[in-house]
């Protein structure tokens, strides 16, 4: 009976240290992938820049799209557009006609 557990117990360490071996195999693996913290400072400084050439990319060109001056003569249009819309159903208003009815 006592060489049944000696037996036992040289198997239970064989199978202990071939997952302890595993286990340190695989977080080596993890730690040799892992990117440090000045890399990654790195990237995120890098990515902030990006950002800001996005939106001064995207800022100046949306202003030089459009031109101010044909902006302002859009608006001059539209305006007189208004206007002539205005006049037109006022016109039209004023030849509406009221007529009572006879034998009230």
């Amino acid at each position: 009976m006592e060489k049944i557990f000696e037996n036992l117990w040289v198997l239970a360490i064989g199978i202990l240290s071939w997952v302890a071996q595993r286990l340190t195999a695989k977080i080596d693996s993890l730690e040799a992938n892992k990117a440090d913290n000045d890399a990654l400072n790195q990237q995120r400084s890098d990515l902030k820049d990006l950002d800001k050439r996005v939106d001064a990319i995207d800022h100046s060109t949306q202003l030089k799209l459009v031109p101010r001056n044909e902006i302002k003569g859009d608006l001059v249009n539209l305006h007189s557009r208004i206007n002539e819309l205005e006049r037109t159903k006022a016109d039209k208003i004023k030849t509406i006609r009221i007529e009572k009815d006879k034998g009230k």
